[in-house]
């Protein structure tokens, strides 16, 4: 069976081989020793991800967010997944907690403002977006805005913001 980090190590090369079988066994193995080990949790969700099985992958982030609430990458996990879903209330309310704890990241904010704007929340869309502006310490953001279909919605906004 192994140790748990050595099983979490040998999960991840797994999984960056695109082994998603093997990441996945690993993982529920890992998660056999320490069923609280949120890293394992948040691991198994990226996992489900990859598998495009949604639903699995919110249950394991939700149990990486259940075993340690202040935990930020947990939340953000679980709020993309939603938004990947289409959840946009849901995503939204993990967005605004994760806002909430320390050192929130730029892509918390812009996440936030995504989920946001698909509610049609557009003003609070803007603020979360020109938060995460003036967090991110580079100018990648506005690459990522561009480029990235998910915030094609947000692209209005920039052009307001930048005026």
């Amino acid at each position: 069976m192994g140790d748990a980090s050595d099983l979490f190590q040998r999960a991840v090369i797994a999984l960056s081989d695109e082994d998603y079988d093997r990441a996945e066994k690993l993982t529920k193995e890992l998660l056999e020793l320490e069923p609280k080990n949120t890293d394992g949790w948040s691991l198994l969700a990226n996992i489900y991800q990859h598998k495009k099985h949604l639903d699995k992958a919110i249950q394991a982030a939700t149990k990486a967010t259940e075993f340690d609430p202040e935990n930020l990458q947990g939340w953000n996990n679980l709020g993309y997944l939603y938004l990947l879903q289409g959840n946009w209330n849901k995503g939204e309310r993990c967005y605004a907690k994760a806002a909430t704890l320390p050192d929130p990241t730029p892509t918390i904010f812009l996440n936030h403002a995504w989920a946001l704007i698909e509610l049609g929340k557009e003003k609070e869309a803007e603020a979360q977006l020109r938060e995460a502006l003036n967090r991110s310490l580079e100018d990648t953001l506005y690459d990522d805005i561009e480029t990235n279909q998910h915030y094609a919605k947000l692209r209005p906004l920039i052009k307001r913001i930048q005026k």
